[in-house]
């Protein structure tokens, strides 16, 4: 049960960063982009109240979700201290500035809900101001820094930079799109567009500043050398945020050269701008995986803390490394044994067992190998017979569901009750449900039997609920080396899942020939995913 709440636990923190930038993104978006916008467009003062509403929402749900995190938090811990869990929980630095981001989110919400009321007062923007300075500056107190020997103070005031930063810019983003959804309901899409993109512009690029200058500073602290990049949890999530931030400077500078040629008048402006929005959805994801991924990494210990735990590069490569399938069932492993542990040393003890766990990967694999290369033939356009293949993620997920956790229910001997509460089979329940509906709406999309053009669009975003998942995938983290190299191959194809995610939403929304390479990328990343499900290896395989 530990394990399971530690996931919601995780999850919630997720959402809680994404509340937390939809509120902050909405005052930095409407205080430096729409406010000085409206003494040229009263149309633009609509958009600005849009923002505010958005902005208070989110600060009250960013309250009620830091409120619910401190319940869950102590839960976590009753299997092993007790009803004390709740009595010493909230004695802990936790739950002391875990309840003050609860009251900050609150009274940022009472301040955006008073500035409502007239947009004009400046003293009512200082109120707001303050509740969200107060808010970062507790932010501070929550993160690894607070707990660091050395350099703490310094490395508090870069964390509170960072989430400043990376806050404003990925709410900046979602404002700017929903303030070009509220032109466009107005058919107004085409010079308050342009200036509200160009007006941008210099926001974003103050903002990932911040977020590269500190982000630089606290992987490098946290960090310490290369080997714990692709050595330890820490370092895997890592690298997962610096490539998916990488594709967010992709976007973002063809966004801020759109704005740029807008502002000169530049013929080929119009039409960038036309591109303007999907780039902007697509960014919207992707800062919604760096927001959760940002989550899940405050639950793994900085890598300079576990250098005796870090993998080799040969032991990682190991996990990759191209080799032959296992299709004969099940292989003998080691796994922990704390009854057999040497009292003289304290090691642990270990004995065999048949795990299926290398043979569920393999063959899921070929499975999704084969869809790949039948969704490549559907590309090509040349097999009609091709645009079907999202039917055999249906019969996937049955197999998913079933055999990913032989032990537990429907088909082993462990309950139903006590497989819910194991945070690896829910994860794999859920990943089940995911693959599902990819294949079920994907079909009925290709299939022409449904008219509901929203149905396409089903897909990628279950690509990214996919791949978050994968990102915050739960083992056992008593065997450190073993989870660390399981966890870079899920983390692998979590990366993979929102490309793919991605992709497919370009293909669909750009026009030819964007739209085909967008297609090409999309399914290319699936067949990696399935090469590395092929080439998977149990570490615990003696």
């Amino acid at each position: 049960m530990t394990d399971l709440l530690e996931f919601l636990s995780s999850l919630l923190e997720g959402m809680g960063l994404i509340a937390l930038a939809l509120s902050l993104g909405g005052v930095g978006f409407a205080f430096f982009v729409l406010r000085g916008a409206t003494t040229s467009s009263l149309l633009l003062h609509d958009a600005l109240t849009q923002s505010i509403q958005v902005a208070t929402i989110a600060a009250g749900s960013l309250a009620g979700l830091r409120a619910l995190h401190l319940l869950i938090k102590p839960l976590a811990l009753v299997d092993v201290m007790g009803s004390a869990a709740f009595q010493n929980f909230f004695h802990t630095q936790v739950f002391v500035y875990g309840l003050a981001s609860a009251i900050c989110a609150g009274g940022l919400a009472v301040g955006l809900s008073w500035l409502l009321r007239d947009l004009r007062k400046t003293r009512r923007w200082g109120v707001v101001g303050l509740w969200s300075l107060l808010f970062l500056v507790n932010e501070a107190w929550r993160s690894h820094a607070a707990s660091r020997l050395e350099d703490r103070e310094l490395l508090m005031l870069v964390t509170m930079l960072h989430v400043t930063g990376a806050t404003i810019w990925a709410g900046g983003v979602a404002h700017l799109l929903l303030a070009w959804r509220f032109l466009r309901r107005l058919s107004r899409t085409s010079r308050e567009w342009g200036q509200l993109v160009s007006q941008f512009s210099p926001l974003g690029v103050v903002t990932v500043g911040f977020v590269v200058g500190s982000g630089l500073y606290l992987s490098w602290t946290y960090v310490g050398k290369w080997e714990g990049l692709w050595g330890t949890g820490y370092g895997n999530l890592l690298l997962v945020k610096l490539v998916l931030f990488g594709c967010v400077l992709l976007l973002a500078a063809l966004n801020f050269r759109a704005g740029l040629l807008w502002r000169h008048r530049n013929a080929l402006a119009a039409r960038l701008l036309s591109r303007v929005p999907v780039y902007l959805e697509v960014e919207c994801m992707l800062a919604m995986v760096l927001l959760f991924t940002a989550a899940a990494l405050t639950g793994f210990p900085p890598s300079v803390d576990v250098t005796e735990a870090t993998v080799t590069p040969s032991e990682m490569w190991r996990m990759f490394a191209p080799k032959l399938p296992r299709l004969a069932g099940p292989e003998p492993i080691l796994v922990a044994a704390p009854e057999l542990t040497d009292p003289s040393t304290g090691l642990l003890g270990q004995k065999e067992d048949l795990s299926w766990d290398r043979f569920n990967h393999n063959v899921s694999g070929i499975i999704v190998l084969a869809i790949a290369g039948i969704a490549w033939l559907d590309w090509l356009g040349k097999f009609s017979w091709a645009r079907y293949w999202p039917f055999l993620f249906v019969g996937f997920s049955l197999l998913i569901f079933v055999f990913a956790n032989p032990d537990h229910w429907p088909y082993g001997s462990i309950g139903f009750i006590r497989s819910l509460q194991d945070a690896e089979v829910v994860q794999h329940w859920l990943a089940a449900v995911v693959v599902f509906g990819l294949g079920w709406f994907e079909w009925k999309a290709r299939s022409h039997r449904e008219k509901n053009p929203m149905l396409p669009f089903v897909f990628p975003i279950l690509c990214l609920v996919g791949g978050m998942i994968l990102l915050t995938h739960s083992h056992n983290i008593t065997e450190l080396k073993p989870e660390f190299l399981i966890q870079g191959t899920h983390v692998a194809m979590g990366l993979l899942g929102v490309l793919v995610g991605c992709s497919r939403w370009l293909e669909l929304r750009l026009s030819s020939p964007h739209n085909r390479i967008a297609g090409f990328l999309a399914i290319s990343g699936m067949m990696l995913v399935g090469w590395i499900l092929v080439f998977y290896v149990n570490p615990n395989a003696s």
